[in-house]
This record gives C-alpha cells, sequence and structure tokens, in this order.
C-alpha cells in the first residue's frame, strides 16, 4: 500500500503543505500522542506522485527532541510504510536527534571520574534503555563538530544546549538536503522542517527565553531551500495555567505557545475525549486555518479555501489502531469499521 493511502480522506486537505512558504503548529496532551499526526505529514512531504508525471514533494528534516531515530523508523514503517532509511540514503529525509542534548559532556565527566576512582558511570536515557559503558567512555568518537555522525550521512545529534550550535546543525541539515538533491535538470525540493517538541529546552536551559526560542523558529524560516515548518509544542493545562504565584517555566512555556500560534496559518490540535475514555475514539483532532498569517498579510486569496472551514476550523474524532492504521471521522459517524 503506497504511503499516500495512509492519509485518512478528512484529513487529507489539512495535512496537505499550502503554496505559500508557512509555519504550522501542532499542539498534543499527556494522553493524546501527536505522532501519528507527524507521520501523516511526512507522508504527504515525501510523496512524489503527481497527475502530471513531475516529481513533487518535499524535503524533510526532522528535529526530535522527545524521540530517537530508530522510534521514527520504525513508527514511520508501521504506520504509514515510509522506508525512512531509503530516504535518509537517498537524501531526501534527515533527523537530528535532540533527545541527548548536553549530556555527553556530563557522561564524558562522569566517565573520566569513573576510571580515576572506580565508580560505573549512571545511564541516561529515555525509561527502558541500557546504555552501553562504551557509548558512555566515548560519546565523541563517532560525531563530527556539526553533530553529524561519521559514516551515517542524514544523521546528526545535538550535542548542546546553546542556540548557536542548535542553529548551526539544523543549518547543516538543510543544507546537506539541498545539495544531495540539487541536480541542473531538476527543480530544487523545497524543505520542511518539522521541530518537535522545542518547548523542551525551555525546561532544559533556563538561560534561553521563548522570545530567543521563537526568534530561532523564525531563522531558520529564513533559510534559502525551507518553505514550510511545523513545530509541535505541549499544550497540557498545568503547563498553561498560571498558578499563584506563576512559576518561570509556566510562563515561557505559555508564552512560546501563543506567540507561536499568532505566527502560524494553520494550527491542529489532538486532546482526549472530554467525557473520557471511549473504546473506538483515541481522541479529538481541531484544525484551525488562519486568513492572515503573521509573515504573509493574507492578500492571496486562494488559499482560503484549503480545507474549506473559512478560518473557522473543524473537529473530527479519530482512532489509533493497533497496526498504526489511523480513522478519522466526524461525531456521530462511529468509530468502528
Amino acid at each position: 500500500m503506497p504511503p499516500s493511502t495512509r492519509i485518512p480522506p478528512l484529513l487529507q486537505p489539512y495535512v496537505q503543505l499550502p503554496h505559500d512558504d508557512s509555519l504550522l503548529l501542532l499542539t498534543s496532551t499527556l494522553g493524546a500522542s501527536a505522532n501519528w499526526l507527524l507521520i501523516r505529514f511526512l507522508c504527504d512531504a515525501l510523496n512524489t506522485s503527481s497527475q502530471d508525471g513531475e516529481e513533487e514533494g518535499h524535503n524533510v528534516v526532522l528535529v526530535s527532541w522527545m524521540r530517537e531515530y530508530d522510534f521514527w523508523k520504525q513508527e514511520a514503517r508501521k504506520g504509514a510504510g515510509l522506508d525512512l532509511e531509503r530516504l535518509r540514503k537517498e537524501g531526501r529525509f534527515a533527523c537530528v536527534d535532540g533527545l541527548g542534548m548536553g549530556v555527553n559532556e556530563r557522561q564524558a565527566t562522569q566517565a573520566q571520574s569513573s576510571q580515576s576512582g572506580g565508580r560505573i558511570p549512571l545511564a541516561r536515557g529515555p525509561p527502558g534503555r541500557i546504555v552501553a559503558r562504551a557509548d558512555i567512555t566515548a560519546p565523541h568518537a563517532s560525531a563530527d563538530s556539526t553533530g553529524q555522525s561519521k559514516g551515517t550521512s542524514g544523521h546528526y545529534t545535538l550535542k548542546s544546549l546553546e542556540l548557536e550550535h542548535l542553529k548551526a546543525t539544523i543549518s547543516s541539515a538543510v543544507t546537506s538536503l539541498a545539495a544531495s538533491t540539487a541536480t541542473p535538470s531538476v527543480t530544487q525540493r523545497k524543505t520542511l522542517l518539522i521541530l518537535d517538541n522545542p518547548d523542551l529546552v525551555l525546561a532544559l536551559n533556563p538561560a534561553i527565553t521563548h522570545s530567543k526560542l521563537a526568534s530561532l523558529i523564525l531563522d531558520l524560516h529564513t533559510l534559502p531551500t525551507v518553505s514550510h515548518m511545523l513545530t509541535h509544542i505541549q499544550s497540557d493545562n498545568p503547563l498553561l495555567s498560571l498558578f499563584a504565584p506563576p512559576q518561570p517555566l509556566e510562563v515561557a512555556h505559555h508564552n512560546l505557545l501563543v506567540k507561536c500560534a499568532h505566527m502560524s496559518r494553520r494550527i491542529l490540535g489532538v486532546r482526549v475525549l472530554d467525557t473520557g475514555v471511549a473504546r473506538d475514539v483515541s481522541g479529538v483532532i481541531r484544525i484551525t486555518e488562519h486568513k492572515a498569517e503573521w509573515l504573509g498579510l493574507g492578500f492571496d486569496s486562494g488559499e482560503g479555501k484549503m480545507g474549506d472551514d473559512s478560518g473557522r476550523g473543524n473537529e473530527f474524532l479519530y482512532q489509533v489502531k493497533g497496526d498504526g492504521s489511523v480513522r478519522v471521522f466526524e461525531r456521530g459517524a462511529g468509530g468502528e469499521g
């Protein structure tokens, strides 16, 4: 089954990228993961089929702070039939792994102290992951100064919490895709840049403010081949509701989400059902189209018909099945079938 057929028909107009350069925002909550929706964006962007027989589609750079490249490879193959490893070797896809961002230096220090004192350094990583001792004692052995793993083109690793390093690594990933697909006979493909949970940077480095992070997003969007940016941010109530006294992380996360929402042409949000858990419903997805984007003042009258919601927004129910497939349906249509 082609990857493009894994996109539910009701969701297809909203997964397709707008014709002009724009910013997109995706929000999710703790009980409603947005991984399946990010995979559908990958399906549409990496699809090269067209009615005229000409190659279309985009290159994709995925920057993820919460999940490793191996996770995305498995989810893309399971839920959408995408072979990200093949696309990476072809120069269509690149992944920037930010899961261990800023941990390598601390692991190196722990490794040196363990060699002198005989203590075993603690393994850091996601729950259930076992880190080999060799990876801890030599964290920089397989990466260059830009974060790219040696011998693995298209796979980068963030090694610092500084915004300058983050911008340089992502720019290198975008430039590598543009160079690999640029030929005299083929029009250069544009790039879709996906930022998965960049709000985690606010918690890891208190010195980074929401304004600096928002400025970085705008700077990345101005890269020569980047036409669209999709930013995924958590929207749980504990992160958005300001308690008394308001905590700095709450204020920073709230301001970042509001600023990204104002800058984005399209906002997609997934959440759990308000009435609780249902056997045949995984959650609710709401899509809102902005007629006038912050970057472009909406003078193009043809863009308003995307999704045909006239800026009011649409809301659907969805069900993520065990095999990775997704069913999107309107309220009252039933979740079975």
